[in-house]
């Protein structure tokens, strides 16, 4: 319970920290919108700093695929940041083939038909997958990064991230949820 409360803390102090991480509109409902974006971006640049990748390049390249609101927060907030040397850079390829040559791909509420084809496209490849829908770690991504209520829960389905060659560290993997493929195992828990 304590890791969880540390990494609400982190995504929420790099929320605040980030210029421009605030609410940028007088509605509720896109504030409200916005923050939740602005939290799920904190998540994804915390989880990066506990990935190995097999063959890390001077550039770490996270590709937006789905809600452009959601890419937009993300690409404001993270491109041109560093992790360990690596400068983010941020980007929304126009086919799941440019895809391949990204370190990480954040699908954010795309079909369920197009997030299968990415999945399929990068399958076996150290490329992280990251999504934001309830079933994205049982249809073959790595981690999801799930809406449950007043908070995020972390799922990571090891087996797409062995398939892969990445590592994550077992900081991360003792806060999340361990699923499993839905074709391997029912209900994929």
């Amino acid at each position: 319970m304590k890791h969880v409360a540390v990494w609400r803390c982190l995504a929420w102090g790099l929320v605040f920290w980030l210029p421009g991480a605030g609410p940028v509109s007088s509605s509720t409902m896109r504030a409200q919108s916005r923050d939740e974006r602005a939290v799920r971006a904190a998540y994804v640049y915390n989880l990066i700093k506990y990935v190995e990748w097999p063959a890390p390049g001077k550039d770490l390249t996270i590709a937006l695929v789905g809600d452009a609101g959601t890419g937009e927060v993300i690409s404001q907030l993270l491109n041109g940041r560093t992790r360990e040397g690596q400068t983010l850079r941020v980007v929304q390829p126009v086919s799941v083939e440019a895809l391949q040559g990204c370190s990480v791909v954040y699908v954010s509420a795309a079909p369920e038909s197009d997030i299968r084809k990415i999945l399929e496209r990068v399958k076996g490849r150290p490329i992280l997958t990251v999504g934001e829908s309830d079933g994205f770690a049982r249809a073959g991504g790595m981690v999801a990064l799930v809406n449950t209520g007043d908070h995020i829960q972390i799922e990571v389905n090891l087996e797409a991230v062995q398939a892969g060659g990445i590592r994550i560290s077992s900081r991360v993997l003792g806060l999340a949820t361990i699923v499993h493929s839905a074709a391997k195992g029912g209900d994929g828990r």
